[in-house]
């Protein structure tokens, strides 16, 4: 299988970000009795609508996203390993979502996401943003991508996003213009935060 590479040239994975053996430990079933993706995504969207998530890993998220977008929908998926994206495109073929999903490998620089703007109606950044060079700035370019009436979800790991960095991500999400609402089923998780675009934006 091809992944899209016509956003960057495949460089090496940074250290920082999760090295393919771990996702497949993230990607377990067994993760479901933690974290629901029924509850924290799959409640947010409708069928037919445009989605995009930053750094899918293997697809506990995108797997349930693209079947639940239907085939009139579409998951952009964006990340720095050309591995993982491999990996990933070959798991949706099994499951015959790839053709609801467009594969796009990025820089640490440049998400390769000009085309994206106001085109999304949901962003998806679960586990993802401490992991990046200037998480603030990844905020303000997925922000960038959403639609009026846009939401943006972000998630962090909790031990391993410091309180200070989760601060910065959700003062950039408030300078981007995005007004945060409460979450329909998590509200009260921690180091989760929903975040709208207004519709008059």
């Amino acid at each position: 299988m091809t992944v899209a590479t016509s956003q960057a040239t495949a460089t090496p994975a940074p250290a920082h970000t999760c090295p393919v053996w771990i996702a497949y430990l993230l990607a377990s079933p067994v993760r479901r009795m933690l974290e629901s993706p029924a509850d924290l995504v799959l409640s947010l969207l409708k069928p037919g609508q445009r989605v995009l998530e930053l750094g899918p890993g293997l697809g506990f998220f995108t797997v349930p996203v693209a079947r639940a977008l239907q085939s009139t929908g579409k998951l952009v998926c964006v990340d720095v390993q050309q591995a993982m994206l491999e990996r990933l495109g070959k798991r949706l073929v099994k499951r015959g979502l790839r053709d609801r999903v467009e594969l796009r490998l990025c820089r640490q620089s440049d998400l390769g996401l000009a085309e994206e703007r106001e085109r999304c109606d949901l962003a998806l950044a679960m586990h993802v943003l401490h992991e990046t060079p200037e998480p603030a700035v990844t905020v303000r370019v997925l922000a960038s991508c959403l639609k009026p009436g846009g939401q943006l979800l972000m998630v962090e790991p909790a031990g391993h996003c410091a309180q200070e960095v989760w601060q910065a991500e959700n003062a950039a999400a408030e300078q981007a213009g995005l007004v945060r609402r409460p979450h329909p089923r998590c509200a009260r998780r921690k180091l989760l935060a929903l975040w709208q675009k207004p519709a008059g934006a």
